[in-house]
C-alpha cells in the first residue's frame, strides 16, 4: 500500500509572555482508498493550511477522517472546514473536555460542531482505524491524548500531537504544560520505544538514532512589523543532532 505523508502546517517550539503561540503541527496522510488529517491547528493557521492541501490537489471536502490528538484550540481550530469527514477522539479525552470548564485550552466552539458531526470515540489502545494506520493512546498532556502510528516503509512514524510537544520532550521524556507528569513520561517512552520517526505537536520531524534525537529540517518564523516601525525578526532554529 502507497502512503504518502505530507506536514501541511509545521509546528515551533516556542513560548510568548503574552499568552499561548498556539503554532502546532498538522499533518495529511494519502492512501490509495483514504485521505486523513492529522488535527487541524489553530483558526490562525488556516491560510497556509489551506494553501499546502491545495499544492496537494485535495480539498477539505475530500478528507474522509480527522484524527484530533486532543482537543485544544491549537490544534481543533479549524474542524468547521472538514464536514464530510469522520472525526476520531479518544473516548476519555471527549469526556474531558466536555465536561471540563478548567482547561482553558480546550476549544468549546470546536466541540460544538463535532458534536453535530460524525465522531468515532475510540475506547481502546492500538486501534487500527484504516490499513496501515493505528491510534495508540498517549496521555499526560491531557488524560485522553492520542498519537498516530503510519506504517511507512518498514517503520513507524508517530505523530504525536502534544503528547510530546518537542524534541526536548522526547529526550527527556519530560516537559512543562501536562496534568500528569508520570503519564507523560511513559507516553514518551512508548513512543520512542516504537518509533523511527517522530512528528511531535510543535516541532519538525524527527528521527531516532543510535546517537539521539536529529532533527531533519530546520525550522524558521518571521514576524513582520507593521509599516513605519522598524523591525523583522527571524526566529530560526537549525537542523542536525539535539544534545540536551
Amino acid at each position: 500500500m502507497t502512503t504518502a505523508v505530507d506536514v501541511l502546517c509545521r509546528g515551533f517550539p516556542g513560548k510568548a509572555d503574552v499568552g499561548f503561540l498556539g503554532w502546532a503541527s498538522v499533518a495529511i496522510i494519502r492512501t490509495e482508498q483514504v485521505n486523513v488529517l492529522f488535527d487541524t491547528g489553530a483558526q490562525g493557521a488556516r491560510p497556509v493550511l489551506l494553501q499546502n492541501m491545495r499544492k496537494l490537489g485535495v480539498d477539505p471536502s475530500e478528507i474522509d477522517v480527522v484524527v484530533l490528538s486532543h482537543l485544544h484550540f491549537d490544534h481543533t481550530g479549524n474542524v468547521a472546514l472538514f464536514r464530510n469527514a469522520r472525526f476520531v477522539i479518544s473516548r476519555t479525552e471527549w469526556y474531558y473536555a466536555m465536561g471540563n470548564d478548567q482547561d482553558v485550552c480546550v476549544d468549546k466552539g470546536a466541540m460544538e460542531l463535532l458534536v453535530a458531526g460524525k465522531v468515532d470515540l475510540v475506547p481502546d489502545d492500538d486501534t487500527e482505524i484504516e490499513p496501515g494506520l493505528k491510534v495508540i493512546l498517549t496521555p499526560g498532556h491531557t488524560p485522553g491524548c492520542v498519537s498516530l502510528v503510519v506504517d511507512k516503509e518498514r517503520e513507524a512514524w508517530i505523530l504525536t500531537g502534544d503528547a510530546v510537544k518537542n524534541r526536548a520532550e522526547l529526550a527527556t521524556a519530560s516537559g512543562p504544560m501536562t496534568l500528569d507528569p508520570a503519564a507523560t513520561a511513559r507516553s514518551i517512552n512508548r513512543v520512542k520505544s516504537i518509533a523511527s520517526r517522530v512528528l511531535p505537536g510543535h516541532d519538525c520531524w524527527l528521527r531516532l538514532t543510535d546517537d539521539g534525537i536529529v532533527a531533519e529540517e530546520g525550522l524558521s518564523v518571521r514576524i513582520n512589523l507593521p509599516k513605519g516601525m522598524d523591525g523583522v525578526f527571524d526566529l530560526v532554529i537549525e537542523p542536525g543532532l539535539y544534545c540536551s
